[in-house]
């Protein structure tokens, strides 16, 4: 058989095997050799049917981009087959320094599922990366073990301590390559910075060029840097696992650097902003009272850095441009819209003082970016009763974010006080009368579709019908006399048209993705929710005398009535929870209530 297959192979050797010309569809469907004679071929012929030849085929071999992709997933790999080797080699030198091998978790399964102790019960899995954690340099312990001598360990127990390394600043891995940095940037830009406005995106990439990621960057940039890429994991299915791992890098080399600080100078404005990007990280993605504890650590690092007075006398630093300047007005008010958010929703004092500030508002965000940012009004001037002029988004928050506290500052002292006095009153005005102006001057300077574009601007108007609600509330905790019961209608009926119109809001939000959402706006989402669910038939009387008749609100709420609105705000938490912790809070209280109020 072999011989023969030599003699055909030699015998045909002359001819190629494959004949000029491709082969018809008909041959190619039966698998048969065809002759390539034309008009048709022989077993065209024979069979009776058309002889079609397509000469269009596409070219072989891998697709463009296909190779750039499998180099990319194997350099994943790569990285990731060398942090399984380091945990693998921790585990061996803890089983050789004497250790129970479950005393030590390996690096891999600390940055895929996050860990927590809890006294005398081993360790316990959590869907956070930082749910009740031990402290970062802890963890870097477990990572990259020191040599220990055998002095060390005493009988007293005091070998298992171990004090914060004096790490260096620059993280122990490469987590980032560079075209990962560039979709985390480009992440970054598109969706954290609508939301946290502080850094001019030239100045911002054209730094990123002048220092590179090696060992010359400075530490308070590289934090910031990497803060920077935490937060946009947070906003990014694509990077979520990364994230669990940038955050502990970012937060044990933020917790480095202050170790080593020399206590003299300044404080960096980097070290600031980065806390206060790790601060709303850990409210999306950690637990709550780590995320307060954090966003603490920013505010007196505020304070520290003296934020609350950029344009006084002593300011701007000597050789400072107008683009720093402008960013420092702007890490000041994020900070600040921050305090007053975390505090009305813990119903807590703030720790920025408002009658501290001498720093003017953040200027309009075109000419900032652009490099030369108009210098804007101070918040005093903002607030005061003679009509204003169009302000920017951020400084629109920011108004909104004073009269947040202002309505917090209201609710406490109603409680140490006695309300219905004189002062009471006129406090309870003030944050109505302003509340009302901030809704009237966003809707008039932004209409519907370019708010819903804007998520700072959706989100102040959101958090204002949210703050009506809060003062409603307030109100009704103190249970005025029948004198009063008017003014506590009229106000329950403000309330209540302001849940509709957060519950409208919602509804449109969709379309712009919760990506771009602000971290706080499951909160506003769910003060309306809470107030809808409370007597539902009074809230239809309500709303039907403010609603006009032949308006999308009036077809709605014609139709679905009160079930729609209240479907459309446990609909946008359901849908925010799988990134966003304030959401998956809110849903864990109001869900009892909705399954009460259906009577499922």
């Amino acid at each position: 058989m072999a011989t023969r297959r030599t003699k055909s192979t030699i015998a045909t050797g002359s001819q190629p095997r494959q004949l000029p010309g491709p082969a018809c569809e008909e041959c190619r469907k039966r698998k048969l050799r065809c002759d390539r004679q034309r008009p048709t071929c022989s077993t065209c012929a024979e069979a009776g049917v058309v002889c079609d030849i397509n000469t269009n085929r596409l070219a072989r071999g891998p697709k463009k981009g296909d190779l750039k992709a499998l180099r990319n997933r194997v350099m994943a790999l790569e990285r990731r087959l060398s942090l399984e080797t380091t945990a693998s080699q921790v585990a061996e030198d803890w089983s050789l320094l004497g250790h129970d091998h479950t005393d030590a978790q390996p690096a891999h399964e600390l940055s895929l599922s996050p860990l927590s102790t809890s006294p005398g019960a081993g360790f316990v899995r959590h869907p956070s990366p930082c749910q009740s954690s031990p402290p970062s340099w802890n963890e870097e312990s477990r990572v990259q073990v020191t040599p220990v001598s055998p002095a060390s360990f005493d009988p007293y127990g005091f070998s298992t301590y171990r004090f914060p390394p004096a790490t260096p600043q620059q993280p122990r891995c490469n987590l980032v390559d560079d075209l990962m940095r560039a979709d985390l940037d480009q992440i970054y830009f598109d969706r954290v910075h609508p939301n946290v406005p502080i850094f001019n995106q030239s100045k911002y990439f054209a730094r990123s060029r002048r220092h590179p990621m090696s060992g010359t960057v400075p530490g308070h940039m590289l934090c910031l840097q990497y803060a920077m890429w935490t937060l946009a994991t947070a906003l990014s299915s694509q990077f979520e696992e990364l994230g669990k791992l940038l955050y502990k890098e970012t937060r044990d080399m933020l917790e480095a650097f202050e170790a080593n600080d020399q206590d003299t100078g300044s404080v960096p404005i980097e070290q600031v902003q980065a806390w206060l990007l790790l601060s709303f990280y850990e409210l999306a993605r950690c637990n709550h009272r780590r995320a307060w504890t954090t966003a603490g650590r920013t505010f007196r690092l505020v304070q520290l850095a003296r934020l609350y007075e950029v344009d006084g006398p002593e300011y701007p630093p000597e050789g400072e441009d107008p683009v720093s300047t402008e960013e420092r007005r702007r890490t000041f008010w994020i900070a600040y819209g921050l305090d007053r958010l975390i505090c009305i929703r813990n119903r807590c004092p703030s720790t920025l003082s408002e009658e501290s500030i001498y720093t003017r508002l953040p200027s309009h965000e075109i000419p900032f970016q652009s490099g030369h940012p108009i210098p804007s009004c101070f918040l005093s001037e903002a607030i005061a009763p003679s009509d204003r002029c169009i302000l920017p988004s951020l400084a629109e928050f920011a108004v909104l974010a004073t009269v947040c506290g202002r309505a917090l500052s209201h609710a406490m002292s109603s409680r140490a006080y006695s309300g219905g006095s004189m002062e009471f009153w006129a406090r309870h005005k003030w944050v109505e009368a302003m509340l009302s102006r901030v809704i009237d001057g966003v809707t008039a300077s932004n209409p519907m579709a370019s708010a819903v574009t804007d998520p700072i601007v959706f989100f102040t108007l959101m958090m204002a019908h949210s703050t009506t609600i809060y003062t409603c509330e307030v109100l009704e905790s103190l249970g005025m006399d029948s004198q009063y019961q008017p003014t506590m209608m009229e106000c329950q009926n403000r309330a209540i048209h302001a849940a509709s119109e957060v519950a409208r809001h919602a509804k449109a939000h969709e379309h712009i993705g919760y990506f771009k959402a602000h971290t706080f706006l499951p909160w506003a989402i769910s003060m309306a929710a809470s107030r809808l669910m409370r007597q539902p038939s009074q809230m239809m009387d309500v709303l039907r005398p403010l609603t006009p008749p032949g308006s999308f609100q009036f077809e709605c709420q014609s139709k679905y009535g009160l079930n729609g609105s209240l479907s459309s705000c446990m609909d946008a938490l359901r849908k925010m929870q799988s990134f966003n912790n304030i959401a998956r809070d809110q849903l864990s209280l109001l869900e009892p209530q909705e399954f009460g109020l259906t009577g499922l």
